[in-house]
């Protein structure tokens, strides 16, 4: 078989499990380091629609956690597909693609994230790709459409749906092949509903209730059906509030 990374998540899948990650906002290899360390993990995912990522340490990122054999997902800040393949360029194995709309965006995000024939991804020359390297990527016997079908199983592509005109256009977006999970962006929800920051709204988690169900309905998934992941900033916080707490 081809050289090719293992999406942890998909493996606990297969097992009827869900994925257990490490969410970051902000470079922190050492956090990486402390939950490989730790083991139970299988994931990190970063934040780079609103987290503080350049491609640099993207790169240290997924280096990082390939050393300790976790899988790196990202939401992107953009579905263009430039931005998306400094993601996929650097190692990434799942994208999450912010403001999914209508049919045409939900295409266009699988386009970038795969390659054909199931997607358009450019070629890159980064370390998801190693380096374009013949010996890792051309191994006797094989052919290179082996290692980019064989890439294809291992990517996790998901859409997030953040507002009322995603929502309306559910049928058009779920009838897109090659999304593999969705997922909600509640604040911007309940603003594009006329109920700016009020996420908790009734009206929003009924409309969000409906939809997953057509989304199930469908057999389709939720992106917590697949995996689930506890954020850095909450992990600090709630542990800081704990000793406070206790030291008063």
């Amino acid at each position: 078989m081809p050289n090719t990374r293992k999406n942890k998540i998909l493996a606990k899948n297969r097992d009827g499990k869900l994925g257990v990650g490490l969410g970051l906002v902000f470079p922190s290899a050492e956090s990486i380091g402390l939950v490989g360390l730790l083991g139970g993990f299988d994931f990190i995912n970063l934040d780079g629609e609103h987290g503080l990522f350049s491609p640099e340490s993207i790169d240290e990122m997924v280096r990082t956690a390939d050393g300790y054999g976790l899988t790196v997902t990202a939401r992107v800040p953009n579905i263009q597909s430039s931005t998306i393949n400094l993601f996929l360029d650097r190692g990434v194995m799942g994208i999450l693609g912010p403001h999914v709309e209508t049919a045409a965006q939900a295409k266009q995000l699988v386009d970038a994230c795969r390659f054909v024939p199931e997607g358009q991804r450019s070629w890159g020359g980064g370390q998801g790709t190693f380096y374009n390297d013949g010996r890792l990527l051309d191994q006797p016997g094989l052919k290179r459409t082996e290692w980019m079908a064989a890439t294809n199983k291992e990517m996790i592509v998901s859409a997030q749906l953040e507002t009322a005109l995603s929502f309306e256009n559910l049928d058009e977006i779920l009838a897109v092949d090659g999304i593999d999970a969705f997922a909600w962006g509640s604040n911007d929800l309940a603003q594009s509903m006329g109920l700016p920051g009020q996420p908790d709204h009734p009206d929003v988690k009924a409309a969000e209730t409906s939809v997953q169900d057509r989304i199930h309905a469908a057999g389709r998934k939720m992106a917590w059906d697949m995996q689930t992941a506890i954020n850095l900033p909450s992990l600090i916080l709630d542990g800081a509030e704990a000793f406070a707490k206790a030291n008063a």
